[in-house]
């Protein structure tokens, strides 16, 4: 690992999937205006869904508008705090990454999920069909969450949900999260990354704060 990040995170291919919620800085505080909900993939790399970047450089709101699904490049590009840890750091971006213990079936049927809306991102919505509506959905056909998450379609209501169900082989991380692409692929959702985070771990289980209904913040920020 070449991050220098302090804890190195069990990608890629061992076994693991992840969300990641943007500026959540530990377990009880959610993210100011509710951040974005990004994923790791099996093998390490990041994945999330966003308006699409035309789109976003037009400055239209999230209502109803063409959606696009980011890989490492598009992350480097537009979101490059998202990636490296450099970046990061220099612009405060802290990330929380909750690691979930995935069989072999749900490593395949995650990436699956996340195949088929590359191919057909079709829209997204700031309320109901945002960056966390969409990230559950992958982690729903996974078999890890219901079709719906609790609350509103937030970042950080999906974090707890998957919490609550999964609490035994879940652990959480908080601080700069950084990705190393060991080399090139052919296919971004495969793409094999050293992931590394600046952060302090969390205890393996401890209690789960109780659902709550909070604000959807994509309004502030569409796609950020």
């Amino acid at each position: 690992m070449t991050l220098g990040a302090s804890i190195t995170l069990p990608f890629p291919r061992q076994g693991r999937i992840a969300l990641v919620v943007r500026y959540k800085p530990s377990r009880d505080v959610p993210p100011p205006g509710e951040g974005h909900a990004d994923v790791i993939m099996p093998s390490g790399a990041p994945v999330g869904f966003f308006v699409d970047v035309a789109t976003e450089r037009r400055g239209t709101l999230g209502f109803d508008v063409p959606g696009q699904v980011y890989g490492y490049a598009a992350f480097a590009s537009y979101r490059p705090a998202y990636v490296n840890l450099a970046d990061a750091t220099a612009g405060n971006v802290v990330s929380g990454v909750l690691l979930i213990q995935a069989t072999a079936r749900e490593q395949d049927l995650f990436q699956r999920a996340w195949q088929a809306m590359r191919t057909r991102p079709g829209t997204f919505t700031i309320a109901g069909w945002n960056c966390s509506s969409h990230a559950a959905l992958a982690f729903h056909l996974a078999g890890l969450v219901g079709r719906e998450i609790p609350g509103l379609d937030t970042p950080d209501n999906l974090f707890h949900e998957l919490r609550r169900r999964h609490a035994r082989r879940c652990e959480d991380h908080y601080g700069y999260l950084g990705f190393l692409p060991r080399e090139s692929s052919g296919d971004e959702l495969d793409l094999h990354c050293d992931v590394g985070i600046d952060a302090v771990r969390a205890p393996v289980t401890g209690p789960v704060p109780p659902r709550r209904p909070t604000s959807v913040g994509d309004v502030a920020r569409p796609g950020a």
